[in-house]
């Protein structure tokens, strides 16, 4: 099996000879294009003929960009939460196929692609995270069909993604976090950002939390389940992805404020009779329900205006938490462990700029270190002298 490389325009392309087709007798040629180099070309060229030779090789797609990306989307579907799926189909469907969607997937390329996100940002269409994302769509979809064999070769990695503009993070010190709490101890709602400020779990987590999964004597909060919308409802689910799946320690004083809810719930339970639906939940409305973000929400901006304290979102409660761990100087395998990110690279991309200067410590210990074995060997030295 033979092939050759040309150089086509600014672009590199191969041809490989695979012989005669059984029917028509006719030789048969395989042609691939948009390489950037020579070297390029020819590595590809020489890896799909060792493929032939050893029947490896798979024909790529002929789909087009728009229909390949719905397959990929049904793909989906069954591997991430519906608010996940919704997110990637509205992306899909109003941007990337009215650009992309005509292009066979095997023919897109890297240019293509820039010029794209280019545009997008150029007319105001969408803001530079917004393309970012769609950004990580594509290198999705497009990686995994070069994984897989149904697409020549991933153009995504070259791809160069436009710049996101850090957006500074916002979250309260001791003081503040001590006199929100101070101010709305007695609030229905309290229990629910006392734990989003000490245990550092999602508000959806919060909301889906069930005492089955609060383990006082151990002193363990288990996260299992999260509040939900699916399909235009709400309702409790598991988690989907494996590292949600946590356990949180919890302290004494977590204990006690746990247990001080559970009381107050328990006297609403009495006074509500049959009224009261029993689902478990840690955080409940007064008929037993589960309470909606949007009624939280309203509960918590409403505390947050009555209190002289910074104007944050529930979801920087989290991030609150994370910088108390990091100002306790606390590793930052830790901190994920407790906040349920997929891994400590995701913690230390969104909290670098928490975390105390650690080369400072490390070289105070070593300094520690030296000394201490220092004055072993002169009290050695002494007793032998």
């Amino acid at each position: 099996m033979q092939g050759s490389v040309k150089k086509r325009g600014n672009m590199w392309s191969f041809v490989i000879d695979i012989g005669r087709d059984p029917v028509t007798k006719k030789r048969k040629r395989k042609r691939v294009s948009g390489f950037t180099s020579e070297k390029k070309a020819r590595k590809a060229m020489i890896d799909m003929i060792a493929d032939l030779n050893k029947g490896t090789y798979v024909e790529p797609t002929t789909l087009k960009l728009a229909d390949y990306l719905e397959d990929w989307l049904e793909f989906k579907e069954k591997r991430v939460a519906h608010a996940t799926y919704l997110h990637y189909e509205g992306y899909i469907n109003n941007h990337v196929k009215p650009a992309l969607g005509n292009t066979k997937v095997a023919d897109l390329t890297t240019r293509q692609v820039e010029q794209f996100y280019d545009s997008l940002l150029e007319n105001k269409t969408l803001s530079a995270r917004s393309i970012h994302h769609i950004h990580r769509i594509l290198s999705n979809a497009i990686g995994r069909g070069a994984r897989i064999g149904e697409i020549p070769r991933d153009i995504m990695k070259a791809v160069s993604p436009v710049k996101v503009p850090k957006n500074e993070m916002k979250y309260w010190n001791m003081d503040s976090v001590n006199k929100f709490l101070k101010a709305t101890i007695q609030e229905f709602h309290y229990i629910t950002w006392y734990l989003a400020l000490f245990t550092g779990m999602r508000q959806g987590e919060i909301l889906g939390l069930k005492w089955d999964c609060v383990d006082m004597d151990n002193k363990v909060i288990y996260v299992r389940r999260a509040l939900k919308r699916e399909k235009g409802k709400y309702e409790i689910s598991e988690l989907k992805n494996d590292p949600s799946y946590r356990s949180i320690s919890i302290s004494d004083s977590d204990i006690f404020a746990l247990k001080t809810h559970q009381k107050k719930q328990g006297k609403i339970k009495l006074k509500m009779g049959n009224d009261y639906a029993d689902q478990n939940l840690v955080i409940a409305g007064s008929t037993g329900s589960f309470v909606t973000p949007n009624n939280l929400g309203r509960a918590y901006r409403r505390c947050l205006g009555n209190v002289e304290v910074e104007k944050i979102r529930f979801h920087d409660l989290r991030h609150t938490h994370a910088s108390m761990l990091f100002a306790l100087k606390e590793h930052p395998k830790v901190v994920q462990e407790r906040l349920g990110h997929s891994s400590i690279q995701v913690t230390m991309d969104k909290y670098s700029h928490m975390v105390p200067n650690m080369q400072e410590a490390a070289a105070a210990s070593l300094e520690s270190a030296f000394k201490k074995e220092q004055e072993k060997q002169e009290q050695d030295f002494a007793l032998t002298d």
